[in-house]
């Protein structure tokens, strides 16, 4: 019995994401965001959602931030440090938006730049870390292993003594982030019909 705990224990461990396991990190973060409706309301397409998080994966998040997840894969999440880009040179990529013109046609394409553009404006100009995405796979969700891969995430913010920042597109995770630190300092409402935002800050530490 022993054994068989220490075994689950193990696949449960928080790690280190390589550089190159950007398609598992856009599969974990696409499936865990398929009922999300701000994705909803961009992509409509469950299967473009996790191309364009492999893509975004590849080409920025672990190319020029870092990120953990589960030893079995289950969760993941994503940063960028401070003073990196996030926004324009994704919407510029001929692939990405390749993916989401499949996907859904031009109104996706249209959408995300819409959304992205909203969220660039409202981004704060202090320099700190930005959480893109904290993901569980459906089925795996409300047994802590979110909390676990957000606290190690800020281990690192929390050592370099900066502020943090992310978007959550459901009400119902804003709780778990305000456990941790972060405060609603506005909610965003990047178009007519598009669902809204809660943008929250974490102060340095």
């Amino acid at each position: 019995m022993g054994r068989d705990k220490n075994h689950h224990h193990a696949m449960d461990d928080i790690i280190n994401v390589k550089k190159d396991e950007h398609k598992l990190m856009g599969e974990i973060i696409g499936e865990s965001f398929a009922d999300d409706p701000v994705n909803k309301w961009v992509f409509n397409n469950s299967h473009a959602l996790i191309r364009y998080n492999i893509l975004a994966a590849k080409k920025l998040y672990l190319k020029k931030g870092f990120a953990h997840r589960t030893h079995a894969g289950i969760g993941g999440t994503l940063w960028l440090p401070p003073k990196t880009k996030k926004y324009i040179p994704l919407w510029n990529s001929v692939d990405i938006a390749y993916e989401m013109i499949k996907g859904d046609g031009f109104r996706a394409l249209r959408r995300g730049m819409l959304a992205d553009d909203a969220m660039a404006v409202a981004k704060p100009s202090i320099p700190h870390y930005y959480l893109y995405a904290i993901g569980v796979r459906p089925g795996h969700q409300g047994q802590g292993i979110g909390s676990r891969l957000l606290k190690e995430g800020l281990r690192v913010v929390d050592h370099a003594h900066m502020p943090a920042y992310l978007e959550s597109s459901k009400k119902a995770n804003v709780p778990l982030y305000e456990r941790y630190g972060f405060e609603v300092k506005k909610i965003l409402k990047p178009g007519n019909d598009c669902p809204p935002l809660w943008l929250m800050w974490r102060r340095a530490r």
